[in-house]
């Protein structure tokens, strides 16, 4: 096993319950300027008494495949990711969990469907479901075991995990007058390995690093999504060095080039960040985690707030109008012209062309993470092993 994923593990094993369901509502801050112009800036089953978990109504699952020869009557056993399966929990007669120790105090004595995921290897397991009625929740078991419970939530589940078999519940919720919330619902399974995406220039150390980030965050309750931005700053701004993952797809949604601070830039080569800071005025990049916030538009056109998750290192980046926006100067056709991308005010200006779509699926608690092998921020920061 890696170094990272054996250090993320051995907190895990020492605390595998989650706070419970995700929630929250990203702040404003109450900051008014702009900042890329005008400013800087094999086992039992849990408690409930059932002898096996339903099937939920399904003979085979959608998308991805299912069956194995040794899956247990009952078990939608997936045998690739990414997943897709529409399942309807009234359709279930299994009530083999009726609470989980990510959430002992929520009543889910409801029917479940039981999903049944091998990782072939280690990677971030993200499980995404859409409920068309009712209330129904998923939960991540490291067994058929209520009490090992990983994560749970309302709409999502997730964690960096070891090669191994592991468990998908989608179970039913009961509300305080005794009523079952059964109903239909969509499940979206997928697992990002480190190298999953080197053939789009993405580093494998770096998307490792990114992800045990994400996991920390996520465990935290700091994200509510699994739109996940990562911005590799040791790169050349020629390169397309922005990547958007979205990790219950397994696929990266948008890759594009982003602009550095003009403080950021280094004085031999304008492609290259190579300095970066939280100060006011330094119109230079921040590196490390950042969720995003609300939208406006201001004198860069359609634009989208960030908060900074690490003291220090980028807390100040609203303050300082550290934002996501569009830019002339950071497009390919910028690139082609004058060998390399305009510079900022520190912002992550990207493609004026591309920039509504990605902010429409990142706005409003996603995480944007900037990545450089400066020692300071391998030092200090609190999201990196």
């Amino acid at each position: 096993m890696n170094p990272t994923l054996a250090l993320l593990l051995a907190c895990v094993a020492s605390d595998p319950t989650d706070p419970g369901p995700r929630h929250g509502d990203p702040s404003d801050g109450g900051a008014t300027s702009d900042g890329g112009a005008t400013s800087d800036g094999g086992a039992s089953p849990g408690d409930g008494g059932a002898t096996s978990p339903g099937d939920g109504g399904a003979t085979s699952p959608g998308d991805g495949g299912a069956t194995t020869q040794d899956c247990p009557d009952g078990v939608i056993c997936v045998d690739s990711l990414p997943f897709a399966h529409s399942g309807d929990t009234r359709k279930s007669t299994a009530r083999a969990f009726a609470s989980y120790a990510c959430a002992p105090d929520t009543d889910e004595s409801g029917p479940e469907v039981v999903y049944r995921v091998d990782l072939p290897e280690d990677g971030f397991l993200a499980a995404a479901l859409s409920d068309w009625d009712r209330d129904v929740d998923v939960h991540l078991l490291g067994s058929l075991d209520s009490d090992d419970c990983i994560d749970r939530g309302h709409t999502d589940a997730g964690s960096l995990l070891p090669a191994g078999r592991y468990y998908v519940v989608v179970d039913t919720w009961v509300d305080d007058d005794g009523q079952e919330q059964a109903g239909q619902y969509d499940l979206y399974l997928g697992h990002t390995t480190p190298a999953d995406f080197e053939h789009l220039g993405l580093d494998r150390e770096v998307l490792e690093k990114g992800l045990y980030a994400f996991d920390l965050a996520w465990m935290a309750d700091e994200v509510d999504r699994f739109e996940y931005t990562i911005i590799d700053f040791s790169l050349p701004s020629t390169d397309r060095r922005q990547w958007t993952i979205d990790l219950a797809q397994e696929a990266v949604i948008h890759h594009l080039h982003v602009a550095h601070g003009e403080g950021s830039a280094s004085a031999d080569d304008l492609r290259y960040a190579d300095s970066f800071s939280n100060e006011d005025g330094s119109h230079q990049s921040s590196l490390g985690l950042m969720r995003t916030a609300e939208t406006y538009t201001g004198d860069n056109g359609f634009s989208l707030r960030l908060d900074g998750l690490e003291p220090g290192i980028n807390d100040a980046v609203r303050d300082r109008a550290i934002v996501v926006h569009g830019a002339w100067y950071a497009t390919p056709e910028f690139v082609e012209d004058y060998g390399y991308l305009g510079r900022s005010w520190g912002c992550p200006a990207v493609d004026e062309e591309q920039v509504e779509a990605l902010i429409a699926d990142v706005e409003d608690g996603a995480l944007y993470w900037s990545w450089y092998p400066d020692p300071a921020f391998l030092a200090q920061s609190r999201y990196l092993p």
